[in-house]
């Protein structure tokens, strides 16, 4: 990838306190929530004529073995680890499934700078 690459697609905040979190040895759940947050839609979209809430994006599990590498077994395991302790919630439809990072905003908020830059 070039710069203008990582202009167009922008970025998350992954801060550094995530070392503490419950979650970050465990390589699947830790790979899973990343990823997550970087589907997550940055601010709210339309699709298929349901509006998809900032925080939050459709998909499948095959798409995100296919843009992961876990198996889907491994992600049906994260995905209730997460589940388990709020980091996310999820709803299957006819339309895909609905990730939703709960919080989003809070992992998200780089408007507001630490002073422990």
């Amino acid at each position: 990838m070039n710069n203008e690459d990582y202009q167009r697609d922008g970025f998350i905040c992954l801060w550094r306190t995530m070392k503490n979190w419950e979650w970050f040895t465990d390589v699947n759940t830790a790979h899973l929530f990343v990823y997550c947050l970087i589907s997550a839609n940055h601010k709210d979209k339309k699709y298929k004529g349901t509006v998809i809430k900032r925080g939050s994006f459709v998909t499948s599990y095959s798409k995100i073995s296919a843009e992961t590498g876990l198996s889907v077994q491994n992600i049906r395991t994260s995905l209730k680890k997460l589940k388990s302790t709020q980091e996310i919630t999820y709803k299957t439809s006819t339309k895909g499934t609905v990730i939703i990072v709960q919080n989003y905003s809070k992992y998200q908020n780089y408007n507001k700078r630490s002073n422990n830059q």
